[in-house]
């Protein structure tokens, strides 16, 4: 698979051991890592336009002002048609087409993540998502 700066991931989770063991699997898998524990954090990442991210995981209940929604449609403001992959306490149907996963292990979203970045490569219309990542997001 060919990997360009559209394929780098940002996980924002307040969780240190679930972000750093999803960063290395994903770094593992060839991907470029950004991180952050914070809303803040990720917002101040995801506008650094000489490092653009591609792709964004979140935990949806963030601390502090800016959570994993905000986090969603700030990442649209740039990929419109391209889903964010949200961790929620349940998983459930998005309007705006994101990923939402219901207390996922880190296994889970790397699988998730993986499907979609080999999708956007592959599939004309990025928008489209394989019935296996619907599964994974009911």
């Amino acid at each position: 698979m060919n990997r360009n700066h559209r394929d780098r991931i940002l996980v924002v989770d307040n969780n240190p051991i679930f972000r750093e063991t999803l960063a290395q699997w994903l770094h593992a898998a060839g991907f470029d890592v950004s991180t952050a524990d914070t809303g803040e954090h990720a917002f101040l990442i995801l506008r650094d336009w000489q490092h653009p991210i591609g792709w964004l995981y979140a935990r949806a209940g963030l601390p502090i002002l800016i959570d994993g929604w905000i986090l969603a449609d700030e990442y649209h403001d740039t990929y419109p048609t391209r889903p964010a992959v949200l961790a929620a306490a349940e998983a459930r149907a998005s309007s705006s087409g994101d990923i939402i996963l219901g207390q996922p292990s880190p296994a889970a979203v790397l699988e998730v993540i993986r499907q979609l970045i080999s999708a956007s490569h592959n599939v004309p219309a990025p928008a489209e998502i394989s019935p296996t990542l619907q599964r994974h997001a009911a």
